[in-house]
């Protein structure tokens, strides 16, 4: 679903400014939540379509989550800076850097994870969960990365819906529902659209910047859920860092 030049009608728009998000600060990380997660709850935030938790972390050096399980979740997590180092019971390390995305499918038979970062510069990422579109989801891990000069001036798609297309290494990761996942790079004056399908919207989430969506000005942890249109205008007025979730808004909920 790449963007193009479809007119777009006046969107219905759900705002989510960064100081409104739910704030946790556990001394060695802090989290800026997006939708109810863990003790916090909001039963005016609890999930957009599929995408169900958004957790903006920084994690402090040497500090990290020791080791704890997951199950019937699609758990992404994108690092804007730093290095994330991943291990789970599957046998899976990796060490996630700047502009990657991980994506970990935890399967109905759940699996255990940590998430550390051993180095000495702060680490900072977006953890995003989504409900799978089915029961009896399978065990599966991806990675996918893109140099900055690959994202710069455009929605680059890390993630599309599982099909024989996207399952091979050099396609979008995987996923067990229907979202696609961009994130891009962009400078003060870039415009560009992204058009959505019926029965879609899209949640478009400021890492760092500033952009003009459809009318609504976007700034740094800022967040807004789209709905009711055919695409999307984007308008940047500062140099800007992105992610963009293209779902469908009727799925159903294995769990709330």
């Amino acid at each position: 679903m790449p963007p193009d030049s479809t007119a777009a009608q006046s969107p219905t728009i759900r705002l989510r400014r960064s100081d409104e998000r739910g704030y946790e600060d556990v001394g060695w990380t802090d989290h800026w939540m997006t939708f109810s997660f863990a003790d916090y709850y909001d039963p005016d935030w609890v999930h957009f379509g599929p995408l169900r938790v958004m957790v903006e972390n920084h994690i402090q050096p040497h500090e990290g989550f020791a080791a704890h399980p997951h199950r019937d979740a699609e758990i992404l997590t994108y690092v804007s800076s730093g290095i994330l180092t991943h291990g789970d019971d599957q046998g899976h390390e990796a060490h996630i850097g700047a502009g990657e995305m991980q994506l970990i499918s935890a399967g109905s038979e759940g699996m255990v994870h940590s998430e550390e970062n051993v180095h000495d510069e702060v680490e900072h990422n977006y953890q995003m969960w989504f409900i799978p579109d089915r029961a009896g989801t399978d065990f599966a891990y991806h990675e996918r990365r893109f140099s900055p000069e690959e994202r710069e001036g455009e929605f680059r798609c890390y993630v599309a819906p599982y099909s024989d297309e996207v399952a091979g290494e050099n396609g979008p990761a995987p996923i067990n529902t229907d979202a696609y996942v961009y994130a891009g790079l962009f400078s003060a004056g870039d415009r560009i659209q992204h058009a959505l399908g019926d029965g879609r919207g899209a949640w478009v989430q400021v890492v760092e910047g500033r952009v003009d969506v459809d009318g609504v000005t976007l700034q740094s942890g800022d967040g807004a859920g789209l709905t009711d249109t055919d695409a999307l205008d984007f308008q940047f007025e500062a140099q800007s860092e992105v992610l963009l979730f293209d779902v469908h808004m009727d799925v159903p909920l294995l769990w709330t």
